[in-house]
């Protein structure tokens, strides 16, 4: 963002380039258009190859971004469900911690059983800071829960896994979103003075409905 403003601040007053006319308001704010759209700069400034290449990976990783965060949420749902159908799990509950739980414990018996260990291993002599953190970190009765089988529980545990490299995945898109973004930033505002280009926005010259419009030229 700093490096954002830095480019815009520079570009504030009409410039000359060698081979160049005084630069359009568009092409003095590539910058800004390239951050909210990468590639736009590029093609506002002239340089066709190089915005369409940029537009191409930031359409392909928005799709991805929406894609498998759609397809993590499928899977988060999915996984709910077998945890309702198979284990009595409270549906009611969809808390990070509790989902979480159901992945490795067979029944809130088991999870007891091993928090009372947990609890003696903390606080070896000290029983009300046991009771405490068993307090603390059980579940009320309404969350209560059976698996039917071991074999349907890690059939619970892949679909949280899977849903996990979804998310990730998500993730990663999302951080090559805002890579691409920073790239096509740097590129207009050093590596990218104007030319000749088709490509631009204009104000509307209609007095009574003012706006700005994209204009591409062929």
């Amino acid at each position: 963002m700093f490096l954002l403003l830095t480019l815009l601040a520079a570009s504030s007053e009409p410039v000359t380039s060698p081979g160049t006319e005084i630069m359009t308001r568009s092409q003095r704010l590539a910058p800004l258009y390239s951050f909210l759209l990468p590639g736009t700069g590029e093609l506002i400034r002239g340089y066709k190859l190089k915005g369409e290449l940029l537009l191409w990976i930031d359409g392909v990783t928005v799709a991805g971004v929406a894609g498998f965060g759609w397809d993590a949420m499928g899977k988060r749902n999915a996984a709910i469900s077998t945890a309702i159908l198979h284990a009595g799990a409270n549906p009611d509950n969809k808390s990070h911690r509790y989902l979480s739980t159901l992945e490795g414990y067979n029944s809130t018996e088991d999870y007891n059983y091993y928090l009372a260990r947990e609890a003696r291993s903390r606080y070896e002599d000290d029983l009300a800071a046991q009771q405490e953190y068993i307090e603390k970190m059980s579940f009320p009765a309404d969350d209560a829960w059976v698996w039917e089988s071991d074999s349907l529980r890690l059939a619970y545990l892949e679909e949280r896994n899977n849903m996990r490299l979804s998310w990730r995945t998500s993730q990663a898109l999302m951080g090559i979103m805002l890579l691409t973004r920073i790239v096509s930033v740097f590129d207009v505002g050093f590596f990218s003075p104007p030319k000749k280009s088709s490509f631009g926005f204009e104000a509307v010259p209609d007095p009574h409905s003012p706006g700005v419009q994209v204009v591409y030229r062929f």
